[in-house]
């Protein structure tokens, strides 16, 4: 730790003296005070747990309520008691030499005075003139088996999208997008947890556990982060000390994996079926005049049937030689397919290999199966007006579904956040954390291998990897033996905050000083070891010998320290029926970086050492290393304005001035802002006189608009040429030579979006029905792009703020709450869409190509699909012909016509076009099917993304279910299999079996088999056939839970023992119309199946 690492922490821990208390002491004992009890219920006679109660006018004596609703304090017989619960009008009560009581809370009168976090500082819900969102961490993370912090996060919060590409623990590849994209340059949200700014990999090194809600600012309120909030941003605030006795709480599951849906592949089988039909048809192709069917078989091309055949052969039991059985006929082309087809165990002599043919084997139940996920959370909390506490230890395990070699996750985490108030001026919040996640699979790719169809053993009879056509086809030698690679993070976040009250002095005023240092480790070793290959007998097959020979190891460290520094003034002072909020400040943020990275390759390991460090990879002699660092830093001013009259009139401002080391000075600072305005309906008199009040009791309209910023694509050193190094040679002489690697600008700033949002919130029923909706845009007006210069300018241009984006959307979020007897029940849903739109870009000719067309149509989304139309398939050999006539040829036969894509009418070709192909359509009506026929056929972005919640609560039981899902995606298939036989030798989609035209079933959905890769690909590539909706809806989450009553438990000193049963992805509906899970995007060659998680967990609170 560096000087100012110590200096910042010796900061920060000015709370020791906090900490170095008594963790569990307790309130001390009044003069002439007795012991009083009592209940705190809410209006439905159900108790309320956490409520604070406190003696009026002691510094002292304060406790907070258990399960049970229950609370012991000390107190005189003539003191007041004060109760207060969030969404609960305060209480205070008189003890009048009771011992026992019996406290009532009542919903406050908009059942809104929700606390929400929203950036330097906190408001009421029902005061909130923008779009910020809330959502307690105990709602999305108590009862999940999921590890993934931010997955978990799918479909909770409307206007936040996460999407994922695996379930796989640890390679998830989850992103976060809040309304939309904002710039091509992609970026994501900027994410605090306790303050400090954080990456996505720091939040999922996170246990949820020890989150206490996170907010979302949606709309310009993300302003006050000014430069890096064009995204918006994500709030996490963690779990702090709570007043009472020391509670210790632990919370821990255990979940088995299983698959999910079966992905869409053949079985050997159905390979040999569709593999013979194609491969059938092309004979027929390639022989028009043969209709006999013994002819054609005649000509028939039995592939690679013909090369891997041999004789049955038998190992000698005397010698233990493998021999040619006397007599045997050589099983080889036809005679191999049919014994396959018949599924015959065979052991063939294919000269000096002995192959093993197991044509009942299916790779993929081979290498996966069910898995264990391990989650453990404990947690101890505690104290009293002046001193709280919480600290929590926690552990997870992951593995993933291959079960062959070790591939998932493992996360540790330690946390301490302890508050100290000595006195009414002064408060000391500090919080400490330590976070580990590993990451561990095999260093080859999952995808080796795994799409052959597997007609041979896996293993060969000594247990060895078993060889077949090809030394780098068998996975199971290359999961367990060609090495692993593990990436380690380890993070480190302290944070202090100092408050000053000077209230008694000046009333409303008070500043502060903070303080945090966080340092992120992420290291990499990867590993590539020998890998050897044999035949049945245990004969080396592999070529050269061995692969990933010589063996090698690269190992990279990379390190980040942040230091964020702040002082802040508040003033918060209510003059009758007006409240005045304010806040100005100031912050620093500075970061560096450094990576350092070496590998060593043409080495030899110790063998079975088991050892992974640098020096155990002895006799290197291809060595290398790299290295490097930067930094950056920003200084802000901060404000944060707000009025409120009467809880009827709000207004709004908020302010940030950002200066960044990362722009020339000439554009380093700028203004970002945010102004916006509320007016409470419900809170006019008018509202009760019409006799609205008696249904919709709550009614807000709001409105923001204003102005946030991104530094995506700005590089640390934008103000800087840099000059690259290297030879040339002139003649023969070798020569130093030097260029700039590119050009600068002193007039690049910002990318600024401008953002207007209009809102309107309801509670109906007193509440029990609440609802809001939202309308927003934001423009992108000076986006980042590149301009292309004549290559005579030497060296790449600078991008330029010459760009502009908009995007438009909505949400509508509703929720109703209420009670039936003794079952508290809740349902609701939330829904939201955005479109983009690229509205200017340069040097563009905005001409779509086939597929999809990213960051260059004006006028379109970001990502842009465009295909060839279709209108079903050539039923007959006329229609072809015609087709060709009209399409293709000059009116005289001269040749094709200009800009003609057909594939040439060649007679014995299997690539032409044939009864069974597919007809593309002249969109454009030129006569000539060409690149101008292509249609826009949709965007690549998820849209109308929706959450449907719903539970209940009965004598301790509940349950819980959550249904999460997308209501349009365009996807355009692609990889090894979005088409038949696109790779020969490759397991294909079973989707296409029985769907595919025939001379008997002339169906119109899939073209003929055949194993021409170009007549494939003419009939799917880029083609509407290809295209999917992938909406879809997901039973992301189903929890039935027990809570053992207070009375059984408490006998052991339990205060809470609960046990439930839950399930994730359990379920999905998709209109995907070629079987592949709808989060798998865009590519058929993921071999990875989603899966689901059956969860059984404990919560004890003693």
């Amino acid at each position: 730790m560096n000087k100012k690492a110590y200096l910042l922490a010796a900061v920060l821990t000015l709370g020791a003296p906090a900490i170095s208390m008594p963790l569990f002491a307790q309130s001390s004992a009044q003069t002439q005070a007795g012991t009083v009890s009592g209940t705190v219920i809410d209006e439905l006679g159900d108790p309320v747990v956490g409520a604070t109660v406190r003696v009026k006018g002691s510094k002292t004596e304060a406790t907070a309520t258990d399960i049970d609703g229950r609370f012991t304090i000390r107190a005189k017989k003539d003191a007041v008691l004060e109760v207060s619960y969030i969404g609960y009008r305060p209480l205070a009560v008189s003890v009048n030499g009771k011992n026992n009581l019996e406290l009532h809370l009542v919903p406050s009168a908009t059942a809104l005075d929700e606390v929400i976090v929203t950036g330097y500082t906190t408001q009421k819900k029902e005061s909130l003139t923008g779009a910020i969102a809330q959502i307690k961490g105990d709602e999305v993370y108590k009862n999940r088996g999921v590890t993934n912090t931010t997955t978990a996060l799918q479909g909770e919060i409307p206007g936040l999208t996460v999407t994922r590409k695996s379930s796989r623990p640890g390679s998830e590849d989850a992103s976060m997008e809040i309304r939309g994209a904002y710039s091509i340059n992609g970026g994501g949200p900027l994410i605090l947890i306790d303050g400090q700014s954080a990456s996505l990999d720091e939040l999922n090194s996170m246990d949820g556990n020890d989150i206490a809600n996170i907010s979302v600012l949606k709309d310009a309120s993300a302003a006050i982060y000014g430069a890096r909030s064009a995204g918006g941003v994500i709030l996490v605030t963690t779990k702090r000390g709570r007043i009472g006795k020391p509670q210790v709480t632990y919370s821990g599951s255990y979940s088995r994996t299983i698959d999910g849906a079966d992905l869409p592949i053949t079985n050997n089988q159905e390979w040999l079926q569709m593999w013979f039909e194609g491969q059938y048809n092309d004979t027929k192709a390639s022989n028009p005049g043969i209709t006999d069917h013994d002819e054609l078989m005649s000509r028939f091309n039995w592939w690679i049937f013909n090369t891997f055949g041999g004789t049955p052969a038998q190992q000698n039991p005397e010698t233990g030689v493998w021999e040619a059985i006397p007599g045997a006929d050589a099983v080889i082309g036809q005679s191999l397919y049919e014994s396959l087809v018949a599924g015959k165990t065979m052991t063939l002599m294919r000269g000096s290999f002995i192959d093993r043919w197991e044509p009942d084997n299916y790779l993929l139940d081979f290498l996966y199966g069910n898995a264990d996920t391990w989650k453990h959370n404990v947690s101890i909390s505690g104290g009293d007006d002046k001193f709280n506490y919480r600290a929590s230890l926690n552990y997870s395990t992951a593995q993933s579904q291959l079960k062959i070699a070790e591939d998932g996750e493992k996360k540790y985490g330690a946390r301490l956040n302890a508050d100290y108030k000595p006195n009414d001026m002064f408060k000391i919040e500090t919080g400490m954390s330590y976070e580990r996640r590993v990451v561990r699979n095999p260093s080859q790719g999952i995808g080796r291998g795994w799409q052959d169809p597997w007609f041979w053993a896996i293993t060969n009879q000594n247990g060895d990897p078993y060889d077949t056509f090809s030394s780098e086809r068998n996975p199971y030698g290359w999961f367990t033996q060609g090495g692993k690679n593990e990436d380690r993070w380890n993070t480190f976040r302290a944070n202090g905050k100092i408050t000053l009250d000077i209230s008694r002095y000046v009333k409303g005023l008070s500043f502060a000083v903070s303080g945090a240092y966080k340092r992120v480790e992420k290291e990499n070793t990867n590993t590539k070891t020998e890998v050897r290959f044999y035949d049945w007998a245990g004969n080396n097959t592999t070529k050269g010998g061995v692969l990933n020979s010589p063996s090698g190891i690269s190992e990279y460290h990379r390190y980040w320290n942040s230091y964020t520094l702040g002082a802040f003034a508040y003033y918060n002072r209510k003059f009758g029926q007006h409240q005045v909020d304010a806040m100005v400040g100031y912050t620093g943020e500075n970061e560096d970086y450094k990576n350092l990275g070496a590998s060593r390759w043409k080495g030899e390991t110790y063998p079975g050492s088991g050892l992974t460090d640098m020096n155990v990879f002895v006799g290197g002699d291809n060595n290398g290393a790299d290295g490097g660092s930067h930094s950056w830093s920003f200084l802000s001013w901060v404000t944060d304005l707000r009025y409120n009259y009467d809880d009827r009139y709000l207004v709004s401002f908020l302010g940030r001035r950002d200066g960044s080391s990362k722009l020339s000075p000439k554009q380093r600072w700028k203004n970002f802002y945010s102004v916006s305005g509320g007016w409470v309906v419900s809170g006019e008199k008018f509202w009760e006189n019409i006799g609205a009040a008696n249904y919709v009791n709550f009614l807000k309209v709001r409105y923001n608009y204003g102005k946030t910023g991104s530094v995506n694509g700005i590089g640390n050193y934008e103000s800087f040429s840099t000059i690259s190094t290297g030879s040339v040679y002139l003649g023969t002489t070798k020569l130093p030579t030097m260029w700039i690697n590119g050009m600068t600008s002193s007039d690049r700033t910002w990318e600024s979006l401008i953002s207007h949002n209009a809102g309107i919130d309801f509670g109906f029923f007193n509440n029990r029905l609440r609802a809001s909706f939202d309308w927003f845009q934001k423009t992108n007006d000076g986006m980042f792009i590149d301009v292309t210069y004549p290559a005579v300018l030497g060296a790449s241009a600078p991008k330029t703020n010459n760009g502009k984006l908009r995007t438009r959307g909505w949400e509508i979020e509703v929720n109703w709450r209420d009670r039936i007897g003794q079952v508290n029940y809740n349902v609701g849903f939330n829904v939201f869409d955005a479109k983009t739109k690229l509205l200017e870009l340069t040097n563009n000719e905005n001409v779509p190509t086939a597929g999809i067309n990213s960051k260059r149509l004006i006028g379109k989304p970001i990502n842009a699909i465009y295909v060839f139309q279709t209108d079903g398939v050539f039923q007959t050999q006329e229609e072809v012909d015609a087709y060709y006539e009209m399409y293709y040829w000059n009116a005289d036969h001269s040749g094709p016509k200009q800009g003609n894509i057909l594939p040439a009418p060649i007679e014995n070709s299997v690539d032409r076009l044939r009864p069974g192909a597919r007809k593309r359509v002249d969109v454009n009506g030129n006569g000539v099917i060409d690149e101008h026929d292509l249609y826009y056929a949709g965007d690549t972005a998820p849209r109308v993304s929706f959450g449907i919640k719903g539970g209940l609560e009965w004598k301790g039981i509940d349950l819980s279910v959550f249904f999460q899902g997308v209501g349009k995606q365009t996807i355009l298939r692609s990889g090894n299999m979005y088409a038949p036989f696109v790779v020969n030798y490759c397991l294909q989609n079973n989707t296409f079996i029985g769907k595919t035209w025939t001379e008997e079933n002339h169906s119109n959905e899939y073209t003929i088999l055949s194993r021409s890769n170009n007549f494939n690909r003419f009939n799917y590539a880029n083609s509407d056939v290809s295209v999917n909706n992938n909406r879809y809806i997901r039973l992301k989450n189903l929890v039935v839970g027990y809570t053992l009553p207070r009375q059984w438990t408490s006998k052991a000193g339990v205060e809470k023992f609960r046990v439930y049963f839950s399930g994730d992805d359990l379920w999905e509906w998709s209109k995907v119309h070629d079987g592949y899970d709808p989060e798998y995007g865009e590519a058929s060659s993921s071999i990875f199946p989603f899966s689901r998680m059956l969860n059984f967990g404990v919560e004890l609170t003693f």
